[in-house]
């Protein structure tokens, strides 16, 4: 009996061994099966090919207009206001009487300093005379040589009296013509500090008069453009490849071009730029002194550079690099010297040869050596080309291509759900 027990104890844990054996290598098939289904997917990217084309070199610039001759008008002698000759905000010509200031002071002082040099003069030819006298007095020994030696000196100061006269009298005459206060150049005149009847404290601010054809366009460069625009010829001293066109504040161009005259020596030790300047004409006195612009510099001749879009671009602390699909379809890293931007492209000097495949969409789920599968093709239609244009030629189609592309993800983000 206790043989039997035995037995099917036996047979019992034999077959829940084998149950448990069966279990344990069907769920290790299954895991496998199960791995095997979930291949290792390729990120998907977008590519254009790094190609040569023809480009204008462009400068843009902030700049701020400034007067080729500004002036503050000063009251140099102090007085009465007698009369304002002007409408404030007029154009006023060279020599034009603006302020005129009480003269019966000056005036006054002219006629004493007048008088004054009348009586020197007098008291010098009296003092010649008697310095004559003494001479020949002295020939006959009548009068002591300290006699004659004082005499000359008496003579000597009145002729200095004359002298210092005379210098009053000009003196009062010029606080005379200072009464009258003229336009130093041809401007327009801005608003006068005072009124006719106030008092005008000497060296008291009158107005102020700034010239408005042509007007100077001031703007600062750095350094490294600066010596881009040196290497493309941008600073010559002719200038006569160097178009220099204004943007204004509500994004118009200015209707004339103008001329760079002035290019600073030296490189500002604080802000690292150098200063330079244009000149534009401005008949229709649209320009204002103080006006902020932007300064557009166009280099005529057009040159042959590698262009890429703007999305391929990566920066870092120390350098730009793009991520470029070799033949075997992996990810490799190029460090590259940029030049100016061309609307959504920018210009690559370096790094890069033509026919490289630049990848411009999917860059953040990639990395160096990684497989990718190019999505795009490789070649931009012509159309596609015209589209990278800048923003201010075509605004509407650039926003209409937009558009269309954030309604096309959602479509295809749907899709990918369904199935």
């Amino acid at each position: 009996m206790s043989g039997d027990v035995c037995m099917l104890k036996n047979r019992s844990l034999s077959f829940f061994v084998a149950t448990l054996a069966s279990v344990l290598m069907l769920n290790g098939c299954w895991k496998k099966k199960e791995t095997a289904v979930q291949p290792v997917q390729k990120p998907h990217v977008t590519v254009e090919r790094a190609a040569y084309k023809t480009y204008t070199e462009r400068f843009n610039f902030p700049a701020r207009v400034d007067a080729v001759n500004s002036v503050v008008l000063k009251a140099r002698v102090a007085g009465f206001l007698k009369d304002r000759l002007f409408e404030e905000g007029d154009i006023v010509k060279k020599g034009q009487m603006l302020f005129a200031l009480e003269r019966e002071p000056f005036e006054a002082k002219v006629a004493e300093a007048a008088a004054n040099l009348a009586k020197a003069e007098a008291d010098a030819k009296n003092a010649k005379l008697n310095y004559e006298r003494a001479l020949e007095l002295r020939k006959t020994g009548n009068i002591s040589q300290s006699t004659v030696d004082t005499r000359e000196a008496q003579n000597n100061v009145a002729k200095g009296a004359v002298l210092q006269a005379k210098a009053a009298l000009n003196l009062a005459k010029l606080d005379l013509s200072y009464t009258n206060v003229k336009a130093p150049f041809t401007g327009k005149i801005g608003l006068s500090d005072y009124s006719v009847g106030e008092y005008l404290p000497a060296n008291s601010t009158l107005a102020t008069i700034v010239s408005y054809d042509p007007m100077y366009v001031m703007f600062s460069v750095s350094e490294r453009e600066f010596l881009k625009m040196q290497s493309t010829g941008a600073l010559k001293a002719d200038g006569d490849d160097m178009a220099i066109s204004l943007v204004m504040g509500d994004s118009s161009v200015y209707r004339y071009s103008g001329r760079l005259d002035f290019t600073d020596v030296v490189v500002d030790n604080y802000t690292d730029t150098v200063k330079m300047r244009a000149e534009f004409p401005n008949p229709a006195k649209q320009l204002v002194a103080g006006q902020f612009v932007s300064v557009l510099m166009e280099y005529e001749s057009p040159v042959e550079k590698i262009v890429i879009s703007q999305a391929a671009l990566m920066s870092s602390a120390v350098s730009k690099n793009v991520y470029v699909v070799n033949a075997q379809n992996k990810v490799v890293n190029r460090i590259v010297t940029v030049g100016t931007e061309q609307g959504k492209n920018i210009v690559i000097l370096d790094g890069l040869e033509a026919g490289d495949r630049v990848i411009v969409n999917g860059l953040q789920k990639v990395r160096p050596g990684v497989e990718v599968v190019v999505d795009a093709p490789a070649v931009k239609t012509e159309a596609a080309q015209k589209a990278d244009k800048p923003a201010a030629e075509k605004p509407k189609a650039k926003k209409h291509v937009l558009r269309k592309r954030t309604q096309s993800k959602p479509v295809a983000s749907s899709a990918n759900a369904k199935k």
